[in-house]
Formats: structure tokens, C-alpha cells, sequence
């Protein structure tokens, strides 16, 4: 089992101060318990970041891990042959010189506000051929011809960011481009945008692609997660019973991937720079997904850890350690601070 933590190591100065002062017993323990470490490095101008790329198994190509898939396959909507991407509704600012995205979540946009907004949105996706289903408030899936093979930005490279850089540019992307622009002009008029705009809410102006790219059956197959059907096409993946187990009530952990438990909870105090609910959100990992594993590491799965900062992560590897290993980490009693200082 492979756990990937996103924002382990924080950007901010605030919360990168505050990390020498967290402690996370449960964590910390398990990794003084495992074995070998491994350091990775990230590009900035990657489309994929680094600990999205940690926890597809590094076994898809910049921008084409297959998220929106993935999601469609545990939703039972994915048919072998079809492609898939996740439509993120958004807020994009207009600056003189740039257009930057606002974080998503500071929308707190409600399902009956997402689900209007997708019904007066789907019948022009539609006529480009893509058909639009709902998942949640923040993340709808969209299937259509047009997102075969093309490489798409995550949303963590433009929340809180200008969003030229990443916009697709390959020519297959140019109706997707033009639907950007309608869908702006349609929904600055939209009866809930009136009603946001009364309210004192940011707008929802436009949308985000994401998550596109298609399985790779051979590759999750070596990993254990699913079992190739005899055409080839991975099937719909099954929960895993340690995810539902360790998974907070009404709490997403991360996007769903068939490699790796992805936890993805620390990102935005992160970004905000926000050491309070940074740490809160590292407490309660500890306390609901790090504790049940400490607990059973005796006799559970084996496990391997990756801490990620933007641009570098470190991986404790599947194994456990040896005795010396063991003895020698717990006299010397490292705290949170020192597994993820140079990350």
C-alpha cells in the first residue's frame, strides 16, 4: 500500500515554521518503522505535479493521468474506448496583463447552484459532442471524443494562480477553447450568479479541465489494484477496503487512484498559507488514517509513505526496516520537522 501526502512540506513561511512543532505520533511512528528512503524531484513547468505524478505510480505521461477515468470507473460510468476529463466549475479574475483562477473551494458553491449550472451548461457541451455528468459541487466528468490524448493542466497548477500558462494550446483543444468563451458569456447573465452577486459570492465564470488521460490496465494490474478483462479494458474499480475504512466520513481524501491511497487534505490551508488549519488538518490525519495503520503495522500491509512539497518529496519504500534501523531511529527520536525540512 502506498500513501501519498500532498503538501507534507508547505510553500508558506508560516506553516513551514510551524511544522517544527508538529507532532504526529501515528505518522512518525510508522515511518521510523519502514524501510529505505527515496528522494524525488519535480519540474515546475510539469502539467502534472509531483505528488499527483507519486501517486499514479509515475507510469503515465505529463497531463494524462487518468483521474477523471478513474473516478468514472468507481461511479460505474466508464466504457472501454471512451474518454473522460473532470470539469471543475470556477471563478476567473481579469487582471490588466493576466487572468488567475481563485481556489475553487473558496466558492462554496452549493449542489443545488451546481447542478443548475450544469443543466444550463450541458446542452452546448453536448453539441460538441461531450456528455456532462454530475459527481459533486466542485467536480463534474465529462466524456467526449475530444479529450483522447490530450494533455491537461491539474487544477492544483491554477487555483490561486494565472491560468495562461497552462491552458491547452494543442489544436484538438480549440473547440474546448471556443466553449471556454461561451460558457463565460452565459453565465455572467445566469439567474444564480444574480443571486450570488446579491449575496456578496464570488461568480462561477468559467470551468477548468483536468484530469484527462486514459487507464493503463497492465500497469494497475501489476500493482494488485485491478484485473484486466480479456479485451484489455480495466474494469470499474472496486472501493479498496483500507480507503473505506480510513476515509473520514463525508471527507474526500484526495482524487481516486487505483496506485496509491491519495491524500490531498493539506493543499489548500497550505496554499493559503494558513498554519492553523494546516496543522488541524495534519491532526486530524494522524488521529483517522495514520493511527488505525500504526496500530496494526505488526501484522497489516506493508506500506510505503511519501511526504511531497511542490517541487520535491521523499519516499519511505515498501519493507520494513531492520532492527538496527529501528533502534537507532527511535533513540534518536526524530520530530515531524526532520523528514520533511529539505523538501
Amino acid at each position: 500500500m502506498h500513501i501519498v501526502i500532498s503538501h507534507a512540506a508547505a510553500p508558506g513561511p508560516r506553516c513551514r515554521a510551524a511544522s517544527a512543532n508538529l507532532n504526529l505520533p501515528h505518522l512518525q511512528a510508522l515511518l521510523q518503522r519502514v524501510a529505505a528512503q527515496t528522494l524525488h524531484a519535480g519540474r515546475q513547468e510539469s502539467l502534472t505535479p509531483l505528488a499527483e505524478h507519486l501517486a499514479s505510480d509515475q507510469a503515465y505521461a505529463d497531463g494524462l493521468v487518468p483521474w477523471a477515468a478513474w473516478l468514472a470507473q468507481a461511479n460505474a460510468l466508464y466504457e472501454g474506448g471512451q474518454h473522460w476529463a473532470l470539469i471543475s466549475p470556477c471563478h476567473l479574475q481579469i487582471h490588466s496583463d493576466h487572468v488567475a483562477m481563485q481556489d475553487p473551494e473558496f466558492l462554496e458553491l452549493g449542489e443545488d447552484e451546481s447542478r443548475t449550472l450544469l443543466a444550463a451548461m450541458q446542452p452546448y457541451f453536448e453539441e460538441d459532442g461531450i456528455a456532462l455528468h454530475w459527481h459533486s459541487a466542485h467536480t463534474w466528468l465529462a466524456q467526449g471524443p475530444v479529450f483522447q490524448q490530450l494533455a491537461s493542466a491539474s487544477l492544483a497548477r491554477v487555483r490561486g494562480q494565472p491560468t495562461d500558462p497552462w491552458i491547452p494550446r494543442q489544436s484538438a483543444a480549440q473547440s474546448l477553447r471556443r466553449l471556454q468563451n461561451e460558457m463565460q458569456m452565459l453565465l455572467y447573465t445566469h439567474a444564480v450568479n444574480d443571486a450570488r452577486s446579491a449575496r456578496g459570492q464570488a461568480l462561477v465564470n468559467g470551468f477548468w479541465i483536468s484530469g484527462t488521460g486514459s487507464p493503463l490496465p497492465q500497469s494497475a494490474a501489476r500493482h494488485g489494484a485491478v484485473t484486466p478483462l480479456p479485451g484489455g479494458e480495466a474494469p470499474p474499480i472496486a472501493p479498496k477496503p483500507l480507503q473505506a475504512l480510513l476515509a473520514p466520513k463525508g471527507t474526500i481524501l484526495g482524487p481516486m487512484s487505483p496506485h496509491a491511497l491519495y491524500i490531498d487534505t493539506l493543499s489548500s490551508s497550505a496554499l493559503r498559507d494558513d498554519p492553523e488549519a494546516w496543522i488541524q488538518a495534519w491532526q486530524t490525519l494522524d488521529a483517522q488514517v495514520f493511527a488505525p495503520l500504526a496500530a496494526q503495522q505488526a501484522s497489516g500491509p506493508e506500506i510505503s509513505i511519501s511526504l511531497c512539497g511542490e517541487q520535491r518529496a521523499r519516499s519511505w519504500v515498501r519493507g520494513r526496516a531492520s532492527l538496527w534501523q529501528r533502534i537507532k531511529q527511535q533513540l534518536a527520536a526524530p520530530g515531524f520537522h526532520h523528514f520533511v525540512q529539505d523538501l
